[in-house]
C-alpha cells in the first residue's frame, strides 16, 4: 500500500481512494490547503451529488413499478408487494429529509423514471405495453404517499377496502 505521506494527492487518487479520502479528509480538518486535491475533491462532490439523485431516481422507479403492476394486477396484490412499496417511500423520505435541495428535482426524476419503470412493469407482469399509461398517471403526493395504492377498476369499492389484506 502507497504512503500517503510520500504519494502525492492525485497520484494517492489514482491508486488508493480510500487512503486519498482520508488523507483529504484530514488536511480540511488541519486547515492544511496546500496537501487538497482541488481536481479530484470538485469531482468526488460533484459525484456524490449525482449518486443522490440517481438513488432518489431508482427509488421512484420501484415505486412506480409497484403502482403500475398493483392498479393492473388486481388478483396479485398482497402484503408484501404493498411492503415494498411503501418500504421505497420510507427511503425515499428519509433521502429527502437528508438532502432537501433534491425535493423540487421529484417531479423530474419521476418523469425520467416513468419509462424504465413501465418498461419493468411490462416485463414483471407479462402484460402489453398498452396496459400502462404512456406518461405517468399519479401526482407526486400519491407516489410518496403511505397507503396510497392505486384502485383504478374499483375493486376495493366492490369488496371493500384492504381486501387483499384479508386473503388466506
Amino acid at each position: 500500500m502507497p504512503s500517503t505521506k510520500s504519494t502525492p494527492p492525485n497520484e494517492l487518487f489514482a491508486t488508493d481512494l480510500a487512503a486519498w479520502a482520508e488523507a483529504q479528509a484530514h488536511a480540511l480538518r488541519e486547515d492544511r490547503v496546500d496537501a487538497l486535491d482541488f481536481e479530484h475533491l470538485s469531482a468526488v462532490i460533484a459525484a456524490l451529488a449525482a449518486e443522490q439523485k440517481q438513488e432518489l431516481q431508482a427509488r421512484l422507479d420501484v415505486i412506480l413499478t409497484g403502482l403500475l403492476r398493483w392498479g393492473q394486477q388486481v388478483d396479485l396484490r398482497g402484503h408484501s408487494w404493498a411492503a415494498t412499496i411503501d418500504i421505497q417511500r420510507h427511503r425515499v423520505e428519509r433521502l429527502l429529509a437528508h438532502s432537501p435541495s433534491l425535493r423540487p428535482a421529484v417531479p423530474v426524476l419521476v418523469a425520467a423514471a416513468y419509462p424504465a419503470a413501465k418498461a419493468r412493469a411490462v416485463l414483471e407482469s407479462a402484460l402489453f405495453d398498452d396496459s400502462f399509461p404512456e406518461s405517468c398517471p399519479f401526482t407526486e403526493d400519491e407516489i410518496l404517499r403511505e397507503g396510497f395504492f392505486p384502485d383504478p377498476y374499483g375493486d376495493d369499492a366492490i369488496r371493500g377496502e384492504g381486501w387483499w389484506k384479508r386473503r388466506p
